[in-house]
């Protein structure tokens, strides 16, 4: 089957594969929301101690 410009061709598909391709798509949407999320919050975490050293005085090398 050839595709040309401005046409698709569908492929027949059973509920199994259909169903098999929704969980498929849910896992990769989840997993990458929660990476997202969890980039976001050691941001925050990073954001708040950097605050709390500056505070102290304390600078990177001081804390190890």
């Amino acid at each position: 089957m050839a595709m040309t410009a401005g046409t698709t061709t569908t492929f027949p598909m059973s509920n199994h594969t259909r169903e098999r391709v929704t969980v498929a798509k849910l896992t990769l949407e989840n997993f990458y929301s929660n990476l997202i999320l969890q980039h976001e919050e050691r941001e925050t975490r990073q954001k708040k101690l950097e605050v709390a050293m500056e505070e102290e005085g304390l600078a990177d090398e001081e804390v190890r």
